[in-house]
């Protein structure tokens, strides 16, 4: 690296230079932006340490950290489910137009407090890149990300909302943050911890509460991304284990239609759910619907079919003979 030095660089701030990259440095060798060493203009790189904050003789700029105890003046909640959506004080944010700086966004968000190390950022945006390359789209996708959610997000004093520590970015441990899949997470767990202990009522009411959550599945938007594909089995999982038992309670209690929801909603997720299938064809017979349960092991039979290959198990072909018998002992009755 070869320092750079130019006229009216606030105190406090640093040039680097290697022949692909230009960086600009707090004094806390934190990094503010990125430039070509070719194409940089000194006043776009004067006007990026000017709008960071303005630097101390002690080298620490003063915008650059947060105060210990400084937090956000508002609350910010994530919702990842259906498609991802930044809040502060419950009004969404704009989404950042750099798919890049987005993409970061997402996944620290997703971390929470653990830190993102900068050569996984790298490999994982810019895998045929040099490192030179990487490095130099990744200080300039962070430098968009810092502008982007200084412009949106209001803090109590101007401080650094993206933290780099060590070879590490974090947002700022002092934001008021939540998610609706930390929500999800609590109240799944809070829901088993009082299935288990007998407080069926209360379970059901957490289980309630979760699965309104689940607006649809983990980041859509980024379904064929390594990093979100186990998250988003693994909280679909919780979605159709939650949707079954609240499936059963309806039943047991007598609320048929309300069964018959949980069970449509778990075909959603699973279309060869064949308990809901055959769940649905007991409820439709309880209801008096017993067309429509024949039609439903019907569309049971092809999901099988056209999924695996399969018939329908012993004990749902069981149950569709019983829904048989009934309807030609009606007809035997009547003739």
């Amino acid at each position: 690296m070869t320092i750079v030095h130019l006229e009216g660089l606030p105190p406090g701030y640093r040039l680097e230079e290697d022949p692909d990259i230009l960086t600009l440095y707090r004094g806390d060798g934190s990094e503010v932006a990125a430039f070509s060493p070719h194409a940089a203009r000194p006043e776009a790189i004067l006007l990026a340490a000017q709008r960071d904050g303005d630097g101390d003789a002690s080298g620490t700029s003063r915008k650059g950290i947060l105060p210990q105890g400084a937090a956000a003046r508002g609350r910010f909640r994530v919702r990842f489910l259906g498609g991802f959506e930044l809040l502060y004080d419950d009004v969404v944010v704009p989404r950042c137009r750099n798919a890049r700086a987005l993409a970061i966004l997402k996944y620290l968000l997703a971390q929470g407090e653990r830190p993102v190390s900068r050569d996984f950022l790298m490999c994982w945006l810019w895998p045929d890149s040099n490192l030179k390359k990487a490095r130099w789209s990744l200080n300039s996708s962070v430098h968009a990300l810092r502008r982007f959610l200084a412009d949106h997000l209001l803090l109590e004093q101007e401080g650094e909302i993206l933290l780099f520590q060590e070879g590490h970015y974090r947002l700022h441990p002092n934001l008021l943050l939540t998610s609706d899949v930390e929500e999800f997470d609590e109240r799944y767990a809070r829901g088993r911890r009082l299935e288990r202990g007998g407080s069926v009522f209360e379970a059901v009411r957490e289980y309630e509460t979760a699965v309104e959550l689940y607006r649809g599945d983990y980041l859509p938007e980024d379904l064929y991304e390594d990093w979100t594909m186990v998250e988003r089995e693994r909280l679909a999982g919780s979605y159709v284990y939650m949707l079954d038992r609240l499936a059963i309670h309806y039943a047991n209690t007598g609320r048929y239609q309300r069964a018959v929801e949980m069970c449509y909603r778990i075909l959603e997720q699973d279309p060869c759910h064949e308990d809901s299938h055959r769940r649905l064809i007991g409820h439709y017979v309880r209801l008096g619907l017993r067309e429509q349960a024949l039609r439903q092991y019907r569309v049971c039979a092809q999901a099988l079919k056209s999924r695996y290959g399969v018939e329908p198990s012993p004990e749902t072909r069981d149950v569709y003979r019983d829904v048989l018998a009934g309807e030609t002992g009606r007809k035997t009755q009547a003739s």
